[in-house]
């Protein structure tokens, strides 16, 4: 890996893991996407507060399956490459699943 392979892929991962760590702390949300769209009384049906932990570990997740899907291709290996993308599509389907399985817990 040469110095501009590194820079991008820790760059990255790691804004992906700052960004996910902000959402779980309830801040950023307004760069989620559909949650500035939503009216104030459809943004009252969500318990906000779980759906932000929920994300946010999601996000922190896509943020370490990045590093080893850009690590895996920078590298030819291709284990290491599907590893990643194969952390990044479960996060995405738990992001979409979880709250439609547990409505409870994330609508008010």
């Amino acid at each position: 890996m040469n110095i501009f392979e590194i820079i991008i892929t820790l760059a990255i991962s790691l804004g992906a893991v700052v960004w996910g760590v902000n959402i779980y702390h309830q801040k950023g949300t307004w760069f989620l996407a559909g949650w500035n769209t939503m009216s104030k009384e459809e943004k009252a049906t969500y318990n906000e507060k779980a759906i932000c932990h929920l994300f946010g570990k999601c996000v922190v997740f896509c943020g370490i399956g990045a590093f080893l899907l850009l690590y895996g291709s920078f590298n030819q290996n291709v284990f290491i490459l599907c590893s990643g993308l194969g952390i990044i599509a479960i996060m995405v389907i738990l992001s979409i699943v979880i709250p439609k399985i547990n409505i409870k817990k994330y609508r008010k």
